[in-house]
């Protein structure tokens, strides 16, 4: 009973969280052509290689129990039946003797699952969920500290940790202990800049490399019919997310409204929200004026996700800033719409103030997801050794690529998907609903799983933005933890700020009141509205990250 009055209280607690995740939805993988809404910010990048290949340190026994255990583990996913009967998990129990029986109901919606889980009293021995919200029923003591276990029983998760110090700093949670093991993602380059380059030789212009060029860029697509149909229907500019697309062009006057739902960035050493900036008020009367003059989609709030299919359909849609792979893959699929339709990535145009930069990036924790140890599991040490596993070499293959012989073959020692893999539309998909491969649980992300479907064009577009330094990495604000009553606190006020900077923010962009003349007035609403607050909130989380 006492157990059950504490998962009573930490329900209470989840419930307020500011970062609970509503549902394992794989809306966050480039496969799916989703822009990611649910990505932490961006903090330091993991080397494409494994951690035992990348220290040389020996691989410790898969073997996690001498005996054959099983561990409930919680994991839900609304599209996904995850059970231990899963290929990738059977194949680990071989490895290490330990079988996961998932508790987690199949369907209906992931939030629902949890709560009931915590109220029930029944936790689970591991549960893979929100790191936020690991962190926060932590704080109540419903998890297992792991510093001590990861010291002792998982060498390859402690050598990664050890040559990956900013990420290490990105999972401790406020009170200075780890409870999470990262779902950690691999490469560096997400979204990018892409113009039609046979628009640009039609009309004999030169690829854009500032934000002057680019306007004339935009204005002689909407004027002079580069896609010949004899009609002024051409959409210079467009986002296929509603919610952060229009705001991609932002950066050209060196303004900042975060790609990954996080408004505060890193300036002058300090966090800063963004839409209280002085650029911002610059920013947005200059897109007002863009979008005025036709050189914006009027729909830019609505289309939805389809823009792509639809305005490279209909020979309509000229630049846009979104994903290199999915957009990269409209030369092969709008090859059947639009004779010579050529789509290319280019560089960032420069800022007002001379600035090349991307305010996207691939941030290692960028699912914020991962897995714990429950307080109550019985032997914690079989629990971390079994988490270690999906850190060897054979774990991360696992993980990353599926079963040998049925998913992918060794090539010159190297996994290579199968052709029945490489020809699926939706390879993430198919990995999970087939193997269970790519699921969120605490382990690391090889790239290579995703170059290997992802096309020239696309691969050059990245190499582009990382070669060249364009992301502004050092801007963006690492993933922090917060205390469980910043938290509370966080959740009483943030949604009402974020709600009136979103609503103004439109309102300004589609010319229905004007930020030049209304910004004083804008910036004494969000002081109201708590502001100060939020970004000192911030600033402590961001100081405690520093001082790790």
């Amino acid at each position: 009973m006492k157990f059950r009055n504490k998962a009573l209280a930490i329900v209470a607690l989840a419930a307020l969280s500011t970062s609970l995740l509503s549902a394992c939805s794989r809306n966050g993988n480039e496969n799916t052509g989703e822009a990611s809404e649910s990505k932490t910010p961006a903090t330091a990048s993991a080397s494409p290689s494994s951690t035992n290949e990348a220290s040389g340190q020996p691989q410790a026994s898969s073997l996690a129990s001498a005996d054959p255990v099983t561990l409930n583990f919680f994991y839900h996913d609304t599209k996904f039946d995850i059970t231990g009967d899963s290929p990738i998990l059977k194949k680990a129990a071989e490895a290490t003797n330990v079988t996961l029986n998932n508790v987690a109901p199949a369907g209906g919606e992931t939030a629902q699952a949890w709560n009931l889980m915590l109220a029930s009293g029944e936790i689970a021995d591991i549960l893979a969920y929100s790191t936020a919200e690991l962190n926060a029923i932590a704080s109540q003591g419903a998890l297992t500290p792991l510093d001590d276990l990861i010291d002792q029983y998982a060498p390859n998760i402690k050598q990664f940790l050890t040559d990956h110090p900013d990420i290490r700093k990105s999972i401790t949670a406020a009170d200075g202990k780890i409870y999470v093991i990262p779902f950690v993602s691999d490469g560096k380059a997400q979204e990018g800049w892409f113009i039609r380059k046979d628009w640009l030789d039609k009309l004999n212009l030169p690829v854009p490399t500032t934000v002057d060029e680019y306007y004339t860029t935009l204005k002689a697509f909407k004027e002079q019919d580069p896609n010949g149909n004899g009609k002024a229907d051409e959409i210079p500019f467009f986002a296929r997310n509603n919610v952060t697309g229009p705001y991609m062009l932002l950066p050209l006057w060196d303004a900042f409204r975060g790609a990954n739902g996080v408004d505060f960035r890193i300036k002058d050493g300090k966090v800063s929200f963004g839409p209280a900036e002085e650029a911002y008020k610059t920013a947005m009367t200059a897109i007002a004026s863009w979008y005025k003059e036709g050189l914006i989609d009027m729909e830019i709030f609505t289309r939805g996700n389809k823009a792509r299919d639809e305005l490279f359909a209909n020979n309509t849609g000229g630049s846009l800033h979104d994903w290199f792979a999915s957009t990269s893959n409209f030369n092969t699929t709008a090859a059947d719409w639009v004779a010579g339709f050529d789509l290319q990535p280019i560089a960032p145009p420069a800022s007002v103030s001379g600035q090349a930069i991307e305010t996207t990036a691939r941030s290692p924790l960028t699912t914020g997801r991962g897995w714990s140890i429950s307080a109550k599991t019985k032997d914690p040490v079989v629990a971390m050794k079994y988490f270690d596993y999906w850190w060897t070499e054979e774990g991360r293959r696992l993980l990353n690529f599926g079963i040998e012989g049925e998913t992918y073959t060794m090539v010159d020692g190297k996994p290579q998907f199968t052709e029945t893999v490489l020809k699926e539309p939706a390879v993430v998909d198919y990995l999970i609903a087939q193997t269970g491969a790519q699921i969120y649980i605490g382990g690391w992300q090889d790239y290579a799983y995703e170059q290997q479907w992802t096309n020239k064009i696309a691969l050059a577009g990245a190499k582009l933005y990382t070669d060249n330094n364009y992301i502004a990495a050092d801007m963006l604000l690492p993933a922090i933890s917060f205390t469980a009553e910043e938290e509370n606190r966080l959740k009483e006020i943030k949604p009402a700020i974020d709600t009136y900077v979103t609503e103004t923010s439109q309102k300004w962009y589609m010319g229905g009141a004007d930020p030049a003349s209304g910004f004083d007035a804008y910036l004494a609403q969000l002081k109201s509205l708590g502001i100060e607050e939020v970004t000192a909130i911030y600033q402590a989380a961001y100081d405690r990250y520093l001082q790790l």
